[in-house]
């Protein structure tokens, strides 16, 4: 994959191919099937911006609308001009422990760069 030199930014670098992931057999959650899956009606996405690297054990995310029991799935990607300008650069980034509270979560964040990258956390909330 060619990238344009004027989009790189942060730790944005040609990348190196690879085998892509290969979907496997499964249930997946379409029409019906999806009511398996237990979602309150309540269910929604959002999506957080920040500025930062390193470790940060405890990071707060505030949301009214997070109970202590809700299920939070968050996942971390950089960013270059805008938050929908999403890429992989060579920076590794992970989420680790995510704990709900009412009114918010916590979740342990990993930037490992050498100076702060621009990161979006997109969130996912059944309530």
């Amino acid at each position: 994959m060619d990238m344009k030199v004027e989009h790189r930014t942060g730790s944005n670098l040609a990348l190196e191919e690879t085998d892509a992931p290969m979907e496997q057999e499964g249930k997946s959650a379409k029409g019906a099937a999806a009511q398996d899956l237990n979602l309150s009606a309540a269910a929604f996405t959002t999506y957080y911006t920040w500025t930062a690297n390193g470790v940060h054990p405890s990071v707060n995310f505030a949301n009214a609308n997070v109970k202590a029991n809700s299920r939070v799935l968050l996942n971390i990607s950089e960013f270059g001009a805008n938050a929908q300008d999403r890429f992989i650069g060579a920076a590794r980034m992970a989420v680790y422990n995510i704990a709900p509270y009412n009114g918010g979560f916590r979740a342990w964040v990993d930037i490992s760069w050498g100076s702060p990258l621009k990161v979006r956390f997109d969130v996912f909330v059944d309530p």
